[in-house]
């Protein structure tokens, strides 16, 4: 639709421009006044028509510049999307039986039923925390480095870091695995793991959390974006 407008004003500015070189050379024609003179004002007329012409340049590249922005950024929000908040997830419950176990603790809003395996490979369950643990702390650590421009909002993103922070297995792993992040990573999951242990408390008081509980805290979060 903006296209489309612009296109058309394209036009309308080409029509005036040539409306104004007829009318003001047809006017400078039938002046009686020294050759000069009308030289001069031809020339005064060529640089007006050259100063519209600049300026609705201008505003062509501005929105030129704007859309390809807003295409970046949303281009940058899909991918963090699948890349750190899908991904992560749907790998662990393709790694059925053994990424069960951390999948279930990462969502402890949702209802898993009574489908836990007794039986997997201990080993192979121990490697695959460890690694989805490596894998969520970094998601973490490029929230800081491009949450500044993901449209999606810091507030969900915190949401989703305070859900999966309540997880014994990701904080055990942090434990052992923090000194691999920057300082401000290790900052940042400090201080939700803090929250989170504080909504633990309240589901176990109230049974479930709701919106509310998630987002009084991801609201009053700050962030410090790099």
């Amino acid at each position: 639709m903006i296209e489309y407008i612009i296109e058309n004003n394209l036009y309308f500015i080409l029509l005036i421009v040539l409306i104004i070189l007829v009318v003001g050379f047809i006017y400078i024609k039938n002046l009686n006044t020294e050759k000069d003179r009308k030289l001069e004002l031809i020339i005064g007329i060529t640089a007006g028509v050259s100063i519209i012409m600049v300026m609705y340049n201008l505003i062509l590249n501005t929105h030129s510049n704007d859309r390809v922005e807003k295409n970046r950024v949303t281009h940058n929000t899909l991918e963090n999307i699948q890349r750190n908040w899908l991904s992560p997830q749907i790998d662990l419950s393709h790694a059925y039986p053994e990424g069960f176990f951390l999948f279930k603790s990462l969502t402890p809003d949702a209802d898993h039923g009574d489908f836990e395996p007794a039986i997997y490979d201990a080993a192979k369950r121990n490697q695959i925390e460890i690694t989805s643990a490596i894998r969520i702390f970094q998601a973490m650590e490029d929230f800081l480095t491009r949450g500044s421009n993901d449209i999606t909002g810091k507030n969900i993103w915190i949401n989703n870091f305070l859900m999966w922070l309540q997880s014994p297995i990701l904080k055990k792993n942090w434990k052992a695995l923090s000194f691999n992040y920057s300082k401000d990573t290790r900052e940042l999951i400090n201080r939700i793991i803090l929250e989170s242990d504080q909504l633990v408390l309240i589901r176990q008081e109230k049974g479930k959390l709701t919106i509310n509980d998630y987002d009084h805290v991801s609201e009053n979060f700050n962030v410090v974006f790099r």
